[in-house]
């Protein structure tokens, strides 16, 4: 297939949506990146979203697109919610003091600082709140990983676009059978 015969995407699902994190603005994305955002957690319905190179930006539950992304997952999330989950919290804290995380952390359920900067949480609260709760707590010069040790799953908040990549390419790789 030459380049001339290659279908080109961008003119089905083209590169609009914008995503502000801490002050810092990321993107552009395809309106397909942005559910993959929406069921890996890392957009909720009030993350700051844009469609457009100049748009405002607003809550992403009043963006009518993606609304529909967000009453779909909370419907399908509601039993889940009900049965407590594990994390492990992994913090570097530049500028949100210990005692600020530990009182969002002591909100969210029971929990253990079990090393320095690492702590263990018992919580009924979906991964996606616990890092909302999280976000709103830290400042951007501090770094946070969250591991949700009963399903499995990762969030991370302002480790940067290029950690980003390297966390996506291994966290579900598939493994050789040697390995």
């Amino acid at each position: 297939m030459s380049t001339d015969d290659a279908l080109n995407l961008s003119d089905i699902d083209p590169p609009v949506w914008r995503v502000r994190v801490s002050g810092a603005d990321y993107g552009p994305y395809t309106l397909g990146q942005m559910k993959t955002f929406v069921h890996e957690h890392r957009v909720s319905a009030n993350s700051l979203v844009a469609e457009g190179e100049t748009a405002p930006f607003l809550p992403a539950a009043d963006h009518s697109p993606l609304r529909a992304m967000f009453e779909t997952a909370g419907k399908s999330q509601e039993d889940a919610a009900a049965e407590p989950a594990n994390y492990l919290i992994i913090a570097k804290l530049a500028g949100t003091g210990q005692m600020q995380l530990i009182g969002a952390l002591n909100r969210l359920g029971r929990f253990a600082e079990v090393m320095p900067g690492v702590w263990a949480l018992r919580s009924k609260a979906r991964q996606a709140r616990v890092r909302d709760r999280l976000q709103a707590t830290i400042t951007s010069g501090d770094q946070v990983m969250i591991a949700n040790a009963t399903t499995g799953r990762l969030a991370w908040l302002n480790l940067g676009p290029e950690a980003d990549v390297h966390i996506r390419r291994i966290w579900d790789a598939e493994l050789d059978e040697t390995a």
